[in-house]
């Protein structure tokens, strides 16, 4: 991930896990909890809650982003500075129409590692994750001097890309229980869904001046 940005592996899940998985996006989409906040997603949908939320409510998404494993990645991402594990959980479902400000090539305004689960099977008509691999040492290079003084950028400077960033991005498609480990800083998009829907769940560490309050 180091070279790349990203690292897929398809497929992570299977069976039991997965359905399980499946089952609690499903339930965090349709009923949004007390902790969890429903995002603005178009004709999607979209909920955000604290890991530290999920608890008995959500004992698979729990137990999955506390995953001992994905800790030891955290840890060798972040080297010797502190950070917020999993700080946050994402589910989404796009839909056909679903429209969203991840539809342009960008990379994230606060730098984090991201675990990003597909729960559907994703082709090309599906929305896949789509990025262009080796690209995060760009952010790295122009974010260097705002990320040492903890100054985030605006939204639209993190899409103000040379073009021969903007173009060429991979789709990443997969069965549903791909997980792609991301680093944040890799210039990438979501593709619009054509035909059926996406389901994914994505868990995100941060530093933690950058997690949100």
């Amino acid at each position: 991930m180091r070279e790349q940005g990203i690292a897929p592996i398809k497929p992570f899940l299977t069976g039991r896990t997965l359905a399980a998985l499946r089952a609690e996006v499903g339930t965090l989409l349709t009923r949004v909890p007390e902790h969890g906040e429903q995002l603005p997603y178009s004709s999607g949908a979209a909920t955000a809650i604290g890991r530290r939320h999920l608890n008995d409510d959500f004992p698979a998404l729990a137990e999955f982003f506390s995953a001992d494993w994905m800790r030891t990645i955290a840890e060798e991402f972040f080297a010797a500075e502190d950070y917020s594990f999993n700080h946050d959980v994402i589910a989404v479902k796009d839909l056909p129409g679903t429209t969203h400000a991840a539809r342009t090539p960008h990379y994230d305004r606060t730098p984090n590692l991201k675990f990003f689960l597909y729960l559907s099977d994703v082709g090309s008509d599906n929305g896949p994750f789509a990025c262009l691999p080796g690209s995060h040492l760009h952010a790295k290079r122009v974010e260097d001097r705002r990320r040492r003084e903890r100054v985030l950028p605006r939204q639209d400077e993190t899409r103000e890309l040379p073009g021969e960033l903007t173009s060429g991005l991979l789709p990443v498609l997969g069965p549903a229980g791909t997980l792609l480990v991301i680093d944040s800083d890799v210039i990438h998009r979501g593709l619009p869904v054509i035909d059926g829907f996406r389901l994914a769940v994505r868990g995100r560490s941060y530093a933690p001046e950058y997690a949100p309050r």
